[in-house]
């Protein structure tokens, strides 16, 4: 037996595995020794092989719980994790739509009542896993060391910052099937789909392309490319910085203790949009230091900044944030104050630059993060929530500077091929779980031509991976957006006046609706309830409902309705075009009055709004104008306004088009 062995980190306390399927439990210890495994009364043992893995499968289990599993090697050395269930188990992934939080206090990036959830989410029979983003340009394998802070009960602490529809999902389905949940997620924003295909995805896709890309790092020189390129970023930051010498010079002194702030503006904090442009400006407030506090080194917590700061107290710097930190512009700031600076029993000055670089920025928090304290006292605290000040040093002048230089492809880039399969996805390939959920597509929608078929090889890559060829995939097709412009919004009608229009998400979202064509697959159409001003639409609930009805068709036996109506063919007749539909249900309807949204073309391709009705179980379109009607597309825009085709169920309509697309088969 082994004196020494570890087990994967993705195994732990309070963790669920899969009922019905063997249990594979994994980790390292020298070649050839061994470990015995116990979960309610079995045990294995597991021999390491030449490259030190061990691995043991379990016989299959029914939900229950909870249990202790144990893991013993030589001597008295037994490792034990304790509170496991027995149950569901579901992978997450995607962009950021797939890892917006239930709740948090940064504006925009919270969900429709994901408060008052978070708040009330005590669900011990659902656990959570959320991954930390990494990546990596070779195959980790499964984890050994921590990437993320382990399998956590769901509370009102944990649901908050978990993936809002792998929450809402994990709570319909406990709910109706009445047995434990266990989700995974291992989301990151903004990534493309090729970031989470495997090389060996792409070899059996035959995507030359890819294995090119991956297979040029061999020859490339990490340490000299990471230099290169944080050199630019530097040099770019720089000229950006100096765009405004007078202004900057002059606001030297807004970091003094000095400084008369009496005509800045004010500002509650934390405030995540203070200002919508980008450029310098700065925070200031007064803190009277409890006296009891003297001789004390304190403690300064800031929350989230977007972007970068440089933070003094009493005149004297104390910190700074800058690009050089991975996600800096999520980075809660915490920084040391040294008791020499403070003045206990009197007024201290703390001052904050902040330097944006794009988009909106300001003090995101949340409150609780903002404070003042003893260093490691954390019961004894002074929030710093509230009222500031903060004056504007200079507005950024696209003019008097280059745009930003792109992060080089590879090494730690989640947007190059196979980075975060290898990073976030095949630590898991070993950990038997029921199916994926899968959000992403917005980093893509330009390259609606190939996504088809990137889709297919991430569908076929995971299943192989997994070694699970009916393993459920739901995917959420792309919702309604327009622009990305939270801050100031759109007007609501600003659609009613437009064209049909074609355009690449439309495109896109047609090549997701094709993938339920693959063996066990299931897709939540969204288009209701995107929000034309918020590339991340805050109802994540009904998101959530829909991907557990598809779950249930696919892997519970559900009988039911769980989609809304996809088009099935058409026929015309006498200058109007009949549609046909699966997934009709108990009917076809058009909520809300007569239906909107279709548009219809005759030989030349150039489409007009028309008028639908609907016909029993199909739909009839026509168009005075188009005499001789050859093609009708429905909710066929990136903000498509007002899709009002649903089943009597109450699941809408997938967008389409009658035409055969050239990149779905």
């Amino acid at each position: 037996m082994a004196e020494n062995f570890t087990v994967h980190n993705v195994f732990g306390d309070n963790m669920v595995l899969q009922r019905d399927r063997k249990i594979r439990i994994s980790g390292t210890c020298p070649e050839k020794q061994a470990v015995k495994v116990s979960l309610a009364g079995k045990t294995v043992t597991a021999f390491a092989d030449n490259t030190g893995a061990w691995e043991a499968v379990l016989p299959p289990m029914s939900a229950g719980g909870p249990y202790e599993l144990t893991i013993a090697g030589a001597g008295n050395r037994i490792l034990t994790f304790k509170n496991i269930l027995i149950g569901e188990v579901w992978l997450c992934s995607g962009q950021s739509n797939m890892s917006m939080p239930l709740w948090s206090e940064t504006l925009f990036w919270r969900t429709e009542g994901g408060k008052e959830e978070a708040a009330a989410a005590d669900f011990p029979q659902i656990r959570l896993y959320n991954a930390n983003l990494c990546s990596s340009v070779a195959p980790e394998g499964p984890l050994t060391e921590s990437k993320g802070p382990g399998w956590t009960c769901c509370n009102s602490e944990t649901a908050a910052p978990f993936s809002a529809a792998g929450y809402y999902f994990a709570k319909q389905l406990q709910s109706e099937l009445q047995v434990p949940v266990g989700m995974i997620n291992c989301s990151w924003g903004g990534t493309p789909i090729q970031s989470w295909i495997s090389r060996d995805g792409y070899q059996q896709a035959k995507r030359q392309q890819e294995l090119e890309q991956i297979d040029s790092l061999k020859t490339v020189d990490v340490a000299k490319v990471r230099a290169e390129q944080r050199k630019q970023l530097e040099d770019w930051e720089e000229l950006f910085l100096k765009q405004s010498p007078e202004k900057t010079a002059f606001a030297e002194g807004y970091s003094r203790e000095e400084c008369d702030d009496s005509l800045w503006q004010q500002v509650k904090v934390p405030a995540p949009v203070t200002l919508d442009f980008p450029g310098v400006f700065w925070y200031r407030r007064e803190i009277i230091v409890p006296a009891g506090w003297r001789d004390h080194e304190l403690e300064i917590g800031l929350g989230a900044i977007d972007e970068v700061d440089f933070t003094w107290f009493n005149g004297v710097q104390i910190g700074q944030t800058g690009s050089d930190e991975p996600n800096y512009w999520l980075k809660k700031r915490v920084y040391r104050i040294p008791a020499s600076l403070v003045r206990p029993g009197q007024k201290n000055t703390l001052a904050i630059r902040v330097v944006n670089f794009q988009g909106a920025t300001g003090m995101e928090g949340p409150a609780a993060d903002l404070f003042l304290r003893p260093f490691g006292e954390k019961d004894t605290s002074i929030s710093l929530a509230g009222k500031w000040k903060y004056r504007v040093e200079f507005n950024a002048d696209p003019g008097l500077y280059p745009p930003k230089p792109k992060p080089l492809p590879g090494y730690d880039s989640p947007a190059f091929p196979a980075t975060l399969f290898n990073s976030m996805i095949a630590p898991w390939c070993r950990y038997t779980i029921r199916g994926i959920l899968w959000y992403q597509g917005e980093s893509n929608a330009e390259e609606y031509a190939d996504y088809y078929q990137l889709q297919k090889a991430l569908l076929e890559d995971w299943r192989r991976q997994w070694d699970d060829p009916d393993m459920a995939f739901v995917l959420t097709q792309l919702a309604a957006f327009q622009s990305h412009s939270p801050a100031k919004r759109l007007k609501d009608d600003f659609w009613e006046l437009l064209p049909p229009e074609d355009n690449s998400w439309s495109k896109l979202r047609e090549t997701q609706r094709a993938m339920l064509k693959e063996h066990n697959t299931g897709m939540a159409v969204t288009i209701d309830i995107g929000d034309h001003s918020d590339i991340h639409p805050a109802n994540k609930k009904t998101l959530g409902f829909r991907l557990a009805q598809e779950a249930k068709r696919i892997c519970y036996g559900y009988q039911g309705v769980s989609a809304g109506p996809l088009y099935r063919k058409m026929q015309q007749e006498n200058g109007r075009i009949r549609l046909f539909f699966d997934n009709v249900g108990g009917g076809l309807i058009a909520k809300g009055g007569e239906l909107q949204c279709f548009a219809i073309a005759g030989k030349d391709g150039r489409f007009h709004w028309a008028d639908a009705c609907i016909d029993g179980e199909t739909i009839l379109v026509s168009s005075e104008v188009v005499p001789k009607p050859q093609q009708v597309r429905y909710a066929w825009a990136k903000f498509p306004g007002n899709p009002n085709l649903y089943n009597a169920e109450g699941f809408p309509a997938s967008p389409f088009q009658t035409a055969k697309s050239p990149e779905s088969p």
